[in-house]
């Protein structure tokens, strides 16, 4: 079969500033190719088109180029700001070849299942869960009620398979990197989190153990699998090989929560001499000198440290068993190590009010942070304290705006939306305005050659898009 895996624009960005999102920060879709992978081996002719590599383009025209492939399938991945992008070019595409077969997946999807189907009509498949072998399975024509995850209309009902599968992970090829157009060096990681260009992400675990509140766990679920050192290590020196890749950003929840796994690949890239650096995310609480001393030795750059907040309250409420102290201890000990730490940290939780929001900030700039990314909390569809968010504050339930940077939720303690933005610009403010920072951007001068690049060359574009943000956000 002829297969066509399309992953849509899915923000919202005023079209004069499109094309700057593909200059600040483009990832691939790796779930995407990891299903291509399959598909391409069984036999399969597969595409993979990214409208995130070109936003100048519209649904209509990237309807007609799929339409010019005449394909028998087309597979869509949605995270829940994306989904109503996805679904405007599948209707297009029906439109004119109601023949051609749409199937969705990804998180946005494995939480709605038969709701999806009921409200959008255009879809003729749902696959809940991991979609690689059920992809397969049905381009293979397997009986759909035997096919996992699948979700269906039979007549006007609505049936499905079992229950979704886990893969295996070391027995899924690696990622079609190659049916990336452009790829590596049209992918670009975010600025000033990496020494050399091009990278490329890496998934190398599913799943969480935690229950943060705010986390949609609808397709990995709640254990944890991961690919062996060996899988990884072999993939980190095939994108080093073969597409001359010069820095990995593992994309895990969860990279370090076995530390067996990280001792293993940490060897083994000493070993066979990459010349790869990487990034990965590190749970606080789990930090020690060894640790540290593992992931430095095998060429990593900078950690990702989910902190969230700086009011204790909130962290008790939101994020399962992590202690103000505790992030302290970690951050330093990581910092003293030789790495640089960036903190994730959000803002709008509900029961959160501008006292507490102060204490993030505070704590934030106390810290020995190279970065921070200030998210708006989003109550997404299948996160645990969706179902009651109603009572907790004012929710704007507008799917194309739940991409982290819209404020769709307002907590009863905050009196508005524009209160929240103007404080989210003076975190924004204060963090980065400091000497402190200043000193670290020009060290980054050298270390990060490759961001002052791109920002000297695109600079008007990002100055341009900041001013329109700011007046928009005071306006």
């Amino acid at each position: 079969m002829k297969i066509i895996l399309f992953n849509p624009r899915g923000f919202v960005l005023d079209p004069k500033f499109r094309r700057l999102h593909q200059l600040a920060c483009v990832m691939p879709p790796i779930g995407l190719a990891s299903i291509a992978a399959v598909l391409r081996n069984a036999g399969h002719q597969v595409l993979l088109l990214d409208a995130a590599l070109e936003n100048e383009i519209s649904n209509g025209q990237w309807t007609q180029r799929i339409l010019s492939q005449h394909p028998d399938i087309v597979g869509f991945s949605a995270v829940t700001s994306a989904f109503l992008d996805a679904y405007d070019v599948a209707q297009r595409i029906k439109r004119q070849d109601d023949k051609i077969t749409t199937v969705f997946g990804g998180v946005h999807v494995s939480w709605g299942r038969e709701r999806i189907l009921g409200q959008f009509p255009e879809i003729d498949f749902v696959i809940a869960g991991e979609g690689e072998y059920a992809m397969l399975k049905l381009a293979n024509g397997a009986p759909h009620t035997q096919i996992e995850g699948l979700h269906f209309r039979n007549g006007t009902s609505m049936e499905h398979g079992p229950d979704p599968a886990q893969c295996a992970m070391d027995d899924l090829p690696y990622p079609a990197y190659d049916l990336l157009l452009g790829f590596p060096k049209r992918y670009l990681m975010p600025l000033f989190s990496y020494p050399r260009h091009p990278g490329a992400n890496v998934i190398s675990s599913r799943g969480c153990v935690y229950q943060c509140s705010y986390c949609d766990r609808s397709v990995f679920g709640k254990g944890f699998r991961f690919n062996s050192p060996e899988y990884t290590a072999g993939l980190v020196s095939c994108l080093a090989r073969d597409f001359g890749v010069r820095h990995v950003n593992f994309y895990d929840d969860l990279f370090t929560l076995n530390r067996e796994r990280v001792a293993g690949l940490c060897e083994l890239l000493v070993k066979s001499k990459p010349r790869v650096s990487f990034n990965c995310i590190v749970r606080l609480g789990h930090v020690d000198s060894e640790l540290i001393r593992l992931l430095k030795s095998a060429g990593c750059f900078m950690v990702n440290v989910g902190i969230e907040s700086g009011d204790q309250d909130i962290l008790d409420k939101h994020k399962s068993g992590l202690a103000l102290e505790i992030i302290r201890r970690d951050i330093e000990k990581l910092a003293a190590g030789g790495l640089y730490v960036k903190g994730l940290f959000m803002m709008g939780f509900p029961g959160e009010d501008e006292a507490s929001i102060a204490k993030t900030r505070d704590f934030a700039v106390s810290l020995p942070l190279k970065d921070a990314n200030m998210t708006a909390f989003t109550p997404f569809p299948g996160a645990p304290i969706t179902a009651g968010i109603r009572s907790l504050g004012q929710f704007d339930d507008d799917w194309q705006k739940m991409d982290c940077e819209h404020f769709v939720f307002v907590p009863k303690e905050i009196s508005s939306r524009e209160t929240l933005e103007r404080r989210y610009r003076e975190f924004i403010k204060g963090f980065y305005q400091r000497k402190y920072m200043r000193k670290m951007y020009y060290r980054m001068l050298f270390e990060c050659p490759h961001s002052y690049l791109r920002l000297a060359r695109h600079g008007a574009a990002f100055l341009s898009y900041a001013f329109s943000m700011n007046r928009r956000r005071s306006s």
